[in-house]
């Protein structure tokens, strides 16, 4: 190819002029010794000069990761610290309270169950007692709700009040039985505690639902926690809390409420089969007393007799009558 002539030489001489001072160039790279020299771990050159803002940077990152560790050592000692001081702290509590560690843990002292005489002398504890509605449906009639009434007609007024729904065009047989049987004024004292109920017939299916506040409207459903409900706030005697075997009577309770809310027959025949099991040739699941699980065992019963009726034995039959004349069902 043809050669060019140099378009700049670059051996031209510039004149500075002297009436000013002279400043080092600011974009100049220094020269590294250890840029030139050979890497001890690989024998080979380096590449070229090291830019001085790169090794700025790099000695800012490095300070900036020791800071960091160092700051997560002293947080960690001082956590230490602390753990220490409070295992101290819990050591001289022990040395207080004389524990040993190899000790068995004390029994703590069971509250004396009160007998029947004592429950009945209690007072009803009338902060408990509140109104509140029952949403039920006719087809699956509460009964419950007629035994606590006239079961408590000596102690507790339950003062209940029917309304229908306008979902329900027409109530059954049973429904207006219970309705006018649970509607009649009893005689019970004018002086005695009052929990007013407002029933209202409606399509709720199984699930009898009850509610104490309606602003939140957060129901308890289920006949079964009704009664728990109203065990808790009535007289002392039908709480079956205040007995031994409340694990018992829960069991027997919830196989109630299953017997209800079950819609297989053959499931419905298997939990009465169980009931059946737990009653055994007793007079009702409380013994010689009538107990919370004879009425809800004879509400669930009635209720759902159609599918289950050729299943009940002789001894439930027995049970149920004796319920029915004692609560007036």
């Amino acid at each position: 190819m043809y050669r060019l002539k140099p378009v700049m030489n670059q051996d031209v001489v510039c004149e500075l002029p002297t009436c000013m001072y002279t400043l080092k160039p600011v974009c100049a790279y220094s020269h590294d010794p250890k840029a030139f020299s050979a890497d001890s771990a690989t024998g080979l050159a380096a590449a070229g000069p090291v830019d001085p803002m790169s090794i700025e940077i790099d000695n800012l990152l490095q300070k900036a990761e020791n800071d960091e560790l160092r700051m997560l050592a002293e947080r960690q000692q001082r956590v230490l610290q602390q753990l220490a001081e409070l295992k101290k702290e819990i050591m001289a509590m022990r040395t207080e309270l004389k524990l040993n560690a190899n000790a068995p843990p004390a029994v703590q002292p069971t509250t004396p169950l009160k007998s029947k005489a004592q429950l009945k002398a209690e007072p009803i504890n009338l902060t408990c007692l509140q109104d509140f509605v029952v949403n039920a449906s006719p087809e699956y009639v509460p009964y419950s709700l007629l035994a606590l009434k006239n079961l408590w007609k000596d102690r507790l007024n339950l003062q209940v009040e029917c309304f229908t729904h306008s979902t329900v065009p027409k109530l059954s047989e049973e429904a207006l039985a219970f309705q006018n049987a649970v509607t009649a004024s009893g005689t019970a004292a004018a002086n005695l505690p009052r929990i007013k109920v407002t029933l209202i017939w409606k399509n709720v299916g199984a699930y009898t639902e009850m509610i104490t506040s309606p602003t939140s409207y957060v129901p308890i459903c289920g006949e079964v926690n009704i009664l728990r409900y109203l065990s808790r706030c009535g007289p002392s005697e039908f709480n079956y809390e205040q007995q031994d075997n409340v694990d018992e009577v829960d069991s027997i309770l919830d196989a109630c409420y299953l017997l209800l809310n079950k819609q297989n027959v053959k499931q419905r025949q298997q939990i009465l089969r169980t009931l059946g099991a737990k009653l055994g040739k007793a007079a009702g699941f409380g013994g010689a007393d009538l107990s919370l699980c004879d009425i809800a065992f004879t509400s669930a019963v009635k209720q759902v007799q159609r599918t289950v009726a050729k299943d009940v034995n002789p001894n439930m039959h027995k049970c149920m009558g004796r319920v029915a004349a004692l609560a007036g069902l």
